[in-house]
């Protein structure tokens, strides 16, 4: 299964170079290794830029994040928050082609945050799963997610 991972990424980088703060790099690094664990192939673009090192263009990172939701089975998004400079308008467009296209979408959401209501509405154009997650890229929030693709997993194998 292929898991397309949408997050942040501008956000979670250093005000003075464009690379992922080292605080919030054992998340990710801990949520790719569970992903692997489980025998999952996944798209992060944090990872694929290397944290922010390798950073692509504009028309590079487009059409490589569109190839990613397309050819991804299940989409986890973690919108953003305050923490992270609000929700990332690239969250946004993604979720655009996952919704156009079909795509089996988990969203994490935070109370005491206000989210688009056009967010919150995707369940009426697409298979649309909305989880309560207030520990934004924190242990319960990898346990979460590690929870939503062991059932999606299940569901793929029919169990």
């Amino acid at each position: 299964m292929k898991v397309f991972i949408l997050c942040p990424f501008t956000g979670l980088c250093d005000e003075t170079r464009y690379e992922v703060k080292e605080e919030y790099k054992p998340f990710f690094t801990n949520l790719t290794n569970k992903l692997e664990e489980m025998g999952c192939d996944y798209y992060l673009a944090i990872k694929r830029e290397n944290w922010g090192i390798d950073h692509k263009g504009p028309e590079e990172c487009t059409k490589s994040d569109y190839e990613g939701v397309k050819n991804s089975d299940i989409l986890i998004v973690i919108p953003g928050n305050n923490e992270s400079n609000g929700i990332s308008g690239g969250v946004h467009v993604e979720l655009g082609w996952a919704s156009a296209l079909g795509k089996k979408i988990h969203i994490l959401l935070e109370d005491n945050f206000s989210y688009s209501p056009v967010l919150l509405g995707l369940n009426s154009l697409t298979s649309t799963q909305y989880h309560k997650c207030n520990a934004f890229l924190k242990k319960s929030m990898l346990d979460e997610i590690e929870k939503i693709v062991k059932d999606e997993l299940k569901l793929k194998v029919g169990m």
